[in-house]
């Protein structure tokens, strides 16, 4: 393997202490569902696990719950029929009181003599180190983007086929151009859980990553290091988690990314930044065909019509996302039911990412920080830091999708399931030149009836009509699948359409 170009900035004549600390590692069962390329492989979260204790066990004084600058610079095949892995943690320690764990295993060179030592992981741990800021609520507990549910059995079938043990993302994963979230399971196996806490949660959000750099870069990466981890309160055996992968852009070869791990209560448990991952595999192994995202921008032409666009798909939101919510509009939320308080939140949370978006990629404001509902209880609000007041916006939401758009001018945006059902009230919504002109539409009448009921919906909410003046005085003069013409009350405006999976958006403005 390519070793990490993580590394420490310790000055080594600054050196201590050098100490050998011998490990006896025994090899259990549920180990060997850890393999890669046809061999068992000794986890790099394990590894971890046993630097750590045998660190404590030397010095009690350790902060082993911070590491920083690990490299996973070979791998640990494991044979078949290992009993005991003979191992050495290798600590140095620093006049500065950053302590540097090395693990080790010597053995002969093949047809000699010689014996050789291997270098499979070098990490630091640190008394101080960089303030560690949580992830803003809004963006711990839902994915921004159109996003793809993978299951559990699809991922560990064709996307990291480790065996049972290892099957630790349980329900789907979703996977988006922004990222990946997952439930991960501490497996009850018997695995050392001290002192950092279980293996597995770590170890299945990594495969998140990985699931998510086959779909995003066809790239079957796994790590090689990271910069930080923090462990904040440990994971505990038969808890289940949330976790939140948010990749970096992506330079050269390498995957980036930082993740977060948070208890069901929205309480955060690790924190590990600037996790490096890549091709260990030379290119011999691919993603399968079925994970690869084309590479288009499914909402492009809407996107290109308005300042900033977000989109939540609501199975990608987790339950504790209402603590996101402002006092405000977590009180309007305590009168709904489960249906309606779906919706709702995800309408918020999708004008909190617009309002990050248009604020430069804001992470330092608090979720509840953001307000995105007017005086007046009705109309949605995107505020923007540094403006004197919030940006025109627009909300919508359909039983899968939550989505928001900003503009300079008049702006409305609808999404709509495409169903049958539109047909059954046409007569209620469309004069009779539109339903002539939806007749006869190469869409389809569904596809061009559901176009002319999602611009009404638009313009309801871009010239803040009631949808029953909307209906009235909108008329649809031209239906495309891209783009459409209408006029209110003489006025012209145009509308632009994106269709993703069965769900048409549409985006409303003055020509």
């Amino acid at each position: 393997m390519t070793p990490s170009p993580v590394s420490s900035t310790v000055d080594p004549s600054r050196m201590r202490e050098r100490i050998r600390l011998p490990l006896a590692i025994p090899v259990q069962p549920y180990l060997k569902d850890h393999h890669f390329d046809g061999k068992i492989i000794f986890p790099a979260v394990e590894i971890l696990q046993l630097l750590a204790g045998s660190a404590l066990s030397y010095r009690s004084d350790v902060h082993v719950r911070r590491m920083r600058f690990a490299s996973f610079d070979r791998l640990l095949p494991v044979e078949e029929d290992s009993g005991v892995i003979e191992a050495c943690n290798e600590l140095e320690v620093y006049e500065c009181g950053r302590i540097s764990s090395k693990f080790i295993t010597e053995g002969m060179i093949r047809g000699t003599t010689i014996r050789r030592t291997k270098v499979h992981a070098v990490v630091d741990f640190a008394e101080t180190g960089e303030r560690i800021s949580g992830l803003p609520m809004d963006m711990a507990s839902a994915l921004e983007g159109i996003s793809c549910g993978v299951s559990s059995g699809k991922l560990y079938s064709d996307l990291v086929p480790f065996g049972p043990s290892y099957q630790n993302i349980t329900g789907k994963i979703f996977l988006s151009a922004s990222g990946a979230v997952a439930h991960v399971q501490a497996a009850e196996h018997p695995a050392p859980s001290e002192p950092l806490g279980s293996t597995f949660p770590l170890d299945a959000a990594l495969h998140a990553a990985c699931a998510w750099g086959q779909r995003f870069h066809n790239t079957v990466a796994f790590p090689v290091g990271f910069e930080e981890r923090l462990v904040v309160n440990p994971t505990v055996p038969g808890e289940t988690y949330f976790c939140r992968i948010l990749p970096a852009p992506v330079t050269g070869s390498s995957l980036t990314f930082d993740i977060w791990i948070h208890d069901l209560s929205a309480g955060l448990r690790e924190y590990i930044r600037g996790v490096l991952m890549r091709d260990i595999s030379g290119g011999r192994i691919r993603p399968p065909e079925w994970v690869r995202s084309e590479g288009t921008d499914p909402l492009a032409v809407i996107r290109g019509e308005c300042r900033a666009l977000s989109v939540i798909d609501h199975d990608t939101v987790v339950d504790f996302a209402i603590n996101a919510l402002s006092s405000d509009e977590r009180e309007r939320s305590e009168r709904m039911g489960a249906k309606r308080l779906r919706n709702y939140l995800g309408a918020r949370l999708a004008l909190k990412y617009l309002s990050r978006k248009l604020s430069g990629g804001d992470r330092a404001t608090p979720a509840a920080d953001i307000h995105t509902v007017m005086a007046d209880g009705i109309r949605p609000c995107c505020p923007v830091l540094g403006n004197t007041g919030p940006m025109n916006c627009s909300v919508s939401h359909d039983r899968r999708f939550a989505v928001a758009v900003a503009g300079d001018g008049e702006i409305g945006v609808d999404v709509e399931m495409i169903a049958d059902r539109i047909l059954k009230v046409r007569h209620a919504y469309m004069g009779r030149e539109e339903m002539t002109l939806t007749d006869a539409s190469p869409l389809g009448v569904t596809q061009a009836s559901v176009r002319v009921w999602s611009i009404k919906e638009g313009v309801s909410k871009a010239t803040g009509r009631s949808l029953a003046e909307s209906w009235k005085h909108v008329s649809v003069s031209e239906i495309g699948i891209n783009e459409s013409r209408l006029s209110v009350e003489g006025i012209r405006y145009a509308a632009f359409h994106d269709t993703v999976d069965d769900h048409v958006f549409t985006l409303v403005k003055r020509e």
